[in-house]
């Protein structure tokens, strides 16, 4: 029996756009600056998609949890929100206690941005390889990490097009 996909999503191949490490703001953001930022940048997505904006509680939330840094002298750092923007993209699939295994696997590795931004191209590249019918991914042997970013990615992928298409 073929279910019918009553709405076209292939307009979400290209809607988000996860800023790199080094588009991230240096001098760090204070609470307001820091939910505007990243509302600049998720909102269209989330309206899309159904997700729910990212929110102060949110934020504090992740702090409470030991997943996100607290600020410095009431400013996030540059690698906290990339923190915050790996967390609100994970919660969307994961639980916080597995988000906090997965995070504290990746700050094992001495280049933090670059892990980050491996991040930010494996969720893109799992949109596009979702939504346009190319969903693939292999373990080598030696890259058990990439395969899991690649399976979260794909997760994440996965869910917002099946919520999406129906």
């Amino acid at each position: 029996m073929e279910i019918p996909v009553t709405r076209d999503v292939s307009h979400l191949r290209s809607a988000l756009k996860i800023p790199r490490f080094s588009e991230i703001p240096k001098d760090g953001l204070y609470m307001e600056q820091l939910i505007e930022y990243l509302s600049e940048r998720f909102s269209s997505f989330a309206d899309e998609t159904g997700l729910s904006p990212i929110t102060r509680s949110m934020i504090n939330n992740y702090v409470k949890a030991r997943l996100v840094v607290p600020p410095v002298n009431k400013k996030y750092t540059s690698y906290s929100i990339a923190s915050i923007i790996v967390m609100y993209i994970m919660k969307t699939c994961y639980s916080t206690k597995e988000i906090g295994r997965i995070i504290a696997l990746g700050v094992t590795y001495e280049d933090i941005p670059k892990v980050y931004d491996n991040f930010c191209n494996a969720i893109e590249k799992a949109i596009d390889d979702v939504f346009s019918g190319n969903a693939e991914i292999h373990i080598e042997n030696g890259r058990k990490d990439y395969y899991l970013l690649d399976a979260f990615a794909h997760s994440f992928a996965c869910k917002i097009y099946v919520q999406n298409c129906f």
